[in-house]
């Protein structure tokens, strides 16, 4: 409605070049405004510009397995996420950095902004086994075992953790996000549970077949673009 006051800022990276991108984001943005999250699509850089993109940043890259994902689609996506980071710093507010895919099940809990915790998963795991807990709170990173973020379709992000995500992209350079976020780089990283949002997804801008067969919603119909 016109004139609402969102309680939180959100960010989705959004591939103008695929259609179906633009389609998603739009749609996690209306989901956004069910549960009173403001968010802003990003321009996501495309698979194709996106090495000589990370040359512009400054940024390094490092070394991964691309057998699972296609190494410009990777790099476009962590410059993209990124580039929230950095509008978290210069807005000097707090904000949910989200991918496409990400649609809100229910509001941001009072027990996330008022946490310690600099960088918390708020979506649930999209892909393979994962571990829930018995009760509502705030946890160091439980999901997975090895202790980093179960897809990073939705984290929220408070000032002082976008300065700390840029500082070790720039130390560590472009990978994964879901493997860049884990509790060796960001021993503080916690994650909410229940989770508020999840990973609804048709198709890959980034996954090859091997990195697909993983995800909850893979089938036979789904697509890699």
């Amino acid at each position: 409605m016109a004139g609402d006051t969102y309680k939180m800022k959100g960010y989705v990276g959004t591939v103008f070049e695929i259609p179906e991108s633009v389609e998603m984001a739009n749609r996690c943005v209306e989901s956004g405004k069910q549960f009173g999250v403001d968010v802003e699509i990003v321009p996501a850089v495309y698979k194709d510009s996106a090495l000589e993109t990370l040359g512009k940043e400054q940024l390094p890259l490092a070394k991964f397995d691309e057998t699972y994902s296609n190494i410009g689609a990777v790099v476009g996506n962590f410059i993209t996420q990124y580039r929230c980071w950095k509008k978290i710093l210069e807005s000097n507010e707090p904000g949910i950095v989200l991918e496409h895919d990400a649609i809100f099940t229910a509001p941001v809990p009072e027990v996330v902004p008022l946490a310690k915790a600099d960088i918390i998963n708020i979506g649930k795991p999209s892909y393979g086994n994962f571990r829930s807990m018995n009760r509502p709170g705030i946890y160091p990173m439980f999901s997975k075992p090895g202790g980093y973020i179960p897809g990073a379709h939705a984290y929220y992000v408070t000032v002082a953790g976008a300065s700390q995500l840029i500082a070790k992209a720039k130390q560590l350079g472009a990978s994964p996000c879901d493997l860049f976020l884990n509790k060796t780089n960001f021993p503080a990283i916690a994650e909410v549970f229940p989770w508020i949002a999840v990973a609804d997804d048709e198709f890959t801008t980034i996954q090859k077949e091997k990195g697909c067969i993983a995800k909850h919603n893979y089938n036979a119909d789904f697509k890699i673009l």
